[in-house]
């Protein structure tokens, strides 16, 4: 097979293994010889050991280098075209261990118990896992400053936001995510004031420090 064929079959594809050439080609040795020697002429790009793509996009390999994970947090919002800050490498969710690799910029995998919320959107003629506005923003707890996607909240679903911190049932979230939605314009508290508890909680968990106290929403500000 020719480096033109290889090229043709596989740009095709997000990411391509060793394995899925060897299949082609037949022969696991010379198939690494062909693609060490295609990397070292720069005609493809190595992921890591015996992954490799035609593309420099981490966003749209990062999925594909950890399944099941959907995109999320910050890079989803930025997607959904809900922030203004462009994040500095690619936050995906997954329902494996955390994981952290490097391709052109750092893409973090992170472990998610509530591995929903998500749904496959077309990007540069690839189908990719993508969180809803509502579920990146619920991912960016504890992960992000929540003063970077605050501004994403006033364009929120507030029905579908309800319903998944139903599903959570998380009282720190609900808590959190309550106040931001309500401080954004939208009447939340009805519907989730069952999931609040009485225990004080500093309104990001990545700024714990002590300020004024919202006693609807128990948080700390």
């Amino acid at each position: 097979m020719h480096e033109t064929d290889i090229i043709e079959r596989f740009s095709k594809a997000p990411v391509f293994s060793l394995s899925d050439l060897s299949q082609i080609i037949r022969n696991r040795d010379y198939a690494k010889k062909v693609i060490a020697r295609m990397v070292e002429r720069k005609k493809v790009k190595r992921i890591r050991k015996n992954l490799y793509t035609f593309h420099d996009d981490p966003f749209l390999v990062s999925t594909f280098l950890m399944k099941p994970s959907y995109i999320s947090s910050v890079s989803a919002l930025s997607y959904h075209h809900m922030i203004t800050q462009m994040p500095k490498e690619v936050f995906c969710f997954t329902s494996k261990l955390p994981k952290k690799c490097f391709f052109m910029e750092r893409i973090s995998f992170y472990h998610t118990k509530f591995f929903f919320g998500f749904e496959m959107q077309n990007y540069r003629g690839f189908d990719i896992p993508i969180a809803t506005p509502e579920k990146a923003l619920i991912d960016s707890i504890g992960k992000v400053p929540l003063s970077v996607v605050d501004e994403a909240f006033e364009d929120a679903n507030i029905e579908r936001m309800v319903l998944y911190l139903k599903k959570i049932k998380k009282s720190n979230t609900v808590k959190r995510i309550g106040y931001l939605l309500e401080k954004n314009g939208h009447e939340a508290f009805p519907a989730l004031k069952k999931y609040i508890n009485d225990k004080y909680i500093p309104l990001d968990p990545m700024i714990k420090r002590k300020g004024g106290k919202n006693r609807k929403w128990k948080i700390i500000l």
